[in-house]
């Protein structure tokens, strides 16, 4: 494995790819958003403060995998 830099290590640790055989189809369309970026990204820092972050990204994950879509 080449030397990977600490941004190489953040974007391997960030990216659900590495832990997931499969995506949902639903999240390969392409769809206008509901709501911004930044508001998703304010919830989702809300829901970690109020349910952890562990609990966070269980869901995230189930979502991805579309368990919950």
């Amino acid at each position: 494995m080449p030397d990977m830099s600490e941004d190489d290590v953040k974007r391997i640790l960030t990216n659900p790819f590495y832990c997931l055989s499969r995506i949902h189809p639903t999240f390969c369309l392409e769809h206008p958003p509901l709501i911004s970026e930044e508001e998703w990204i304010a919830a989702a820092k809300q829901f970690i403060k109020q349910e952890g972050a562990e609990e966070f990204l269980k869901h995230l994950l189930a979502n991805l995998k579309g368990e919950f879509v």
